[in-house]
């Protein structure tokens, strides 16, 4: 399951933004064969952190879908730390009704 913590936007190129989603996945248990690579990259609560960026949709089951992604973050603050530093305009944006 994915779910998005944080939502933003980031300059692109000249004047385009494009958003960027914080998300938060969990480790797929029946799946397990496939993230034997990425068992380091999951943490302690079976959770991992990616960062989405541009234009993005969401399928049927939920699946965020996106021009690009990062690599697995083990926090919250870990992926967020990495955004501030790497991306010159970076906006994150004030969620309500969470």
């Amino acid at each position: 399951m994915q779910k998005i913590i944080r939502r933003g936007e980031w300059k692109y190129s000249g004047n385009t933004y494009l958003p960027i989603l914080l998300v938060e996945q969990d480790w797929d248990h029946f799946y397990e064969q496939g993230y034997n690579n990425l068992l380091p990259h999951i943490n302690k609560k079976g959770l991992e952190y990616y960062l989405y960026f541009g234009r993005y949709f969401i399928n049927e089951y939920g699946n965020i879908s996106s021009h690009s992604s990062s690599r697995p973050f083990l926090s919250i603050e870990e992926a967020i730390e990495y955004a501030e530093r790497n991306i010159e305009k970076l906006h994150w944006l004030i969620e309500e009704n969470k």
